[in-house]
């Protein structure tokens, strides 16, 4: 097997620390010069291995997309066979709640991160985050027949989530309260999972 190159190790070292500043003290915390003085490199040798400081937080910031991905599946794989799709939607929706709120510096991360304009996440990086919608998706196949309105639903009950816990954690309407917030997220994913239609065309009741 061929041995890491010192470019790759850099790379390693300084996406890891980058990860753990995420982690740790948020996107605003993180900065190239501190990357590579945890990394007991120059400003100048970092970005030898990374194009800026961008292509660094889409790295790092994978690391926590992989975690998601996982705490996901798990929750997913956890569920019974005969569970209705209220019942699966709701074992996906309390990990990311539960995701979200401990981790909360990497998954702030995963969304205050915005490129400058007219740039666009690598393709490997875009697939990774489809791969989460994947994971809803497959909790909607008994109920959505279609593929393209399956994906559709997965992304609105991901976005509709992600918004209560978002708006939660920002306190954008009062003190964060994180009984009222998983207590949201199952109200509205309870109400949206019944109302799905089933393939043989009737309401699901859960």
């Amino acid at each position: 097997m061929p041995q890491p190159t010192y470019r790759d190790g850099l790379r390693t070292t300084t996406r890891n620390i980058a990860h753990t500043i995420l982690s740790t003290s948020g996107l605003s915390a993180l900065q190239a010069r501190k990357v590579a003085a945890a990394a007991d490199c120059s400003v100048g040798t970092l970005y030898n291995v990374w194009r800026n400081l961008d292509e660094l937080i889409i790295a790092a910031n994978a690391i926590t997309l992989a975690h998601l991905g996982s705490v996901l599946t798990t929750a997913r794989d956890a569920t019974p066979a005969g569970a209705s799709v209220e019942q699966r939607l709701l074992a996906l929706a309390d990990a990311y709640v539960i995701f979200a709120i401990d981790k909360r510096n990497a998954w702030r991360a995963l969304f205050d991160h915005r490129l400058p304009r007219g740039k666009t996440a690598p393709d490997w990086y875009r697939a990774a985050q489809s791969e989460l919608f994947a994971i809803v998706e497959t909790a909607l196949v008994s109920v959505v027949a279609d593929p393209a309105e399956r994906s559709r639903a997965a992304r609105a009950f991901f976005a509709s989530v992600h918004g209560i816990v978002s708006i939660a954690l920002d306190e954008k309407l009062g003190d964060f309260d994180r009984q009222d917030c998983e207590a949201q997220v199952r109200f509205i994913v309870t109400a949206a999972a019944r109302g799905l239609p089933r393939a043989d065309g009737a309401i699901s009741q859960g």
